[in-house]
Parts: C-alpha cells; structure tokens; sequence
C-alpha cells in the first residue's frame, strides 16, 4: 500500500518543505518565533498568487458587550461582480498564527467586497474570543450595510482551517445569539474538532504537513479552560439546525478530512443546503500553498463557482 507521501498529488510536493515541521514545533514552545517563521513562509508562497488593484480600508469596529474593538481590512474591486455582497474573512493559521492582511482574502474580491477580520489568537487569547470578535463583525456590518455600500442579506463567513474554524463556531454563535442572517459558509477545511479520532485524524502524515501532533497542540492553547465549546469546535454541537447553507472542501489526504464530512453530513440531516468537495492527492492547505497546481484550480474554480450561484 503507497504511504501518504507517495499518494500526494506531485504538483503538489514542493508546496510541503520538511523545513514547515520546525514553524509548527514553535507552536507550543515559543509563538512569537513562530509567528515570525510563519510570516517568513507565508511571504514566499503569497508572493504574487493575487494581485490586487482595488481600494484597502482600515477600520476598527465595536467588539461585542465589553470586548475590545476589532481591527478589520476592507477589500474593495471596483470590477467586483457583486460588490453590494460581502465575505467575511478569517484568515489561516490553526487559531494561533496569522493576520487580516492576508492577500489569500484576494482570491475573493472579483465577486464580492471582503472585509477580513483581525480577530484575537491564541495563546493569548482563548476561544471564544475569536468567534466573539467575528459575530462582532457581522453585526455591525448588518447594522451599517447602508452606509457602507453591502446588502445585508448577503453576508457570507468564511474561512481556511483555523480561519474555517473561527467562521463555523462564529456562525454557530450568531444564530445563538439572534444575529443577522448569514447567506452563506465557505469552510476551507475547516478546523472543527479538537479529538481528531477519526481515521483521517491518525493519517501517518509526514513532517511540512499540518499533523495530528501539530494540531493538537494548537487545540490545547485555544479552546476554553473549562471545556471545549462549540464554538470553539464546531463539530462538538449537538444541534446544527438554522445554520446557514454551507461549502466545505478538504483534501483527501488532509487530516481533516473525515471531519469536514461528518459535519456536513450532519449539516445535511439537519436540512442545511452543503456543497461538500474532496480533492484527491491534495493534503491540508493544498489550493493556498500550490494554487497553480491543476487540482488547486479545479478547487478554486469551485469554491468560486458556488459563491456565484449563491449571490447571483
């Protein structure tokens, strides 16, 4: 039987450097080292991906009850076929790397404008902190949509891996507290369970890869003290009727992967609308990390094509 490593797409391969595995050995240890290597990273592979000749806004918006103000970027394309739509970004990064200036957010503002969040990380920062910040976001964008230029019944929440956590466990708490109506999910292999027992969960995945080890590390900074909600796991939430229609994508080879489908299948039963993909050969991060690669476009092309049919 071929191992994971040689079931990778080979398109694919050069995106995982072993030297990754030394960026998630910080996670744990010493975060503002891997923060720094993770920018240093990210820099090389974002470099040129999405050009953007649009208008960039900064603002800062009310946090929810007494939490503190949330930092956000509004990306504007003039060209946007949508611009009255907006996709509310939540970065990458497994909860606890990271930022708002994230030019992936790009891929997205030929259709729509994008506001991405700067929403608080862990360690520092526990859940629900980061959902918190996110649900700050979606009302105040569904109490200002006029001023702002947004239809506010066109909100989409969105998000890859810790940022696809962050958007399914803030949507979760939107509809628990009677927030606006969301149109849409885009859960980029979301990171949704903090256990990881599934067969996917104990994939003999090799060092540049996103590992159970690496994961469950950051799940250990993140979720509550005393306990892991479902906010902070999403995949823990015994009731996921009145959630938004959804898109969840993953990879075959993502460590992920059986938990995106569990909980669309569950979304399913529960009468929620979910566009599910699985990409073959593609392990975590595959379409960010390598998006010239043709399964990675085949993935782009869908996620966009099933924003369109929602918003057009």
């Amino acid at each position: 039987m071929k191992t994971v490593k040689d079931r990778i797409d080979p398109e694919l391969v050069p995106a995982y450097p072993e030297k990754s595995a030394e960026v998630f050995a910080l996670i744990t240890k010493d975060i503002g080292a891997a923060r720094a290597a993770g920018r240093e990273r990210l820099d090389d592979v974002k470099s040129g991906q999405y050009p953007f000749g649009g208008t960039t806004e900064l603002r800062t918006v009310p946090g929810l009850d007494a939490d503190p103000e949330v930092p956000i970027v509004i990306y504007r394309d003039p060209k946007a076929v949508s611009p009255e739509s907006v996709l509310v970004w939540l970065h990458g990064g497994g909860y606890v790397l990271g930022s708002a200036h994230d030019p992936w957010a790009f891929r997205y503002t030929p259709l729509m404008t994008v506001v991405s969040v700067e929403y608080r990380l862990a360690p520092e920062h526990r859940s629900p902190s980061a959902p918190r910040d996110a649900c700050a976001v979606l009302e105040w964008l569904a109490a200002n949509a006029s001023e702002l230029g947004l239809d506010r019944s066109r909100i989409v929440i969105g998000g890859p891996s810790g940022g696809g956590g962050v958007a399914a466990g803030a949507a979760l708490l939107n509809r628990d507290r009677g927030g606006p109506p969301l149109r849409y999910q885009l859960l980029i292999y979301p990171m949704i369970d903090d256990t990881h027992e599934t067969e996917s969960g104990r994939l003999d995945l090799p060092p540049g890869l996103w590992t159970r080890e690496v994961s469950l590390d950051a799940w250990s900074v993140y979720t509550e003290e005393t306990g892991t909600s479902r906010y902070a796991a999403a995949a823990r939430a015994e009731n996921v009727q009145g959630l938004p229609p959804a898109y969840i994508m993953t990879g075959d080879l993502d460590l992920f992967r059986d938990e995106c489908i569990q909980y669309a299948s569950r979304l399913m039963a529960a009468g929620v609308p979910v566009d599910l993909a699985v990409f073959p050969g593609a392990p975590h991060g595959f379409d960010l990390l390598a998006p010239d690669a043709a399964v990675s476009r085949r993935a782009i092309d869908h996620q966009l094509n099933a924003l369109r049919q929602v918003l057009i």
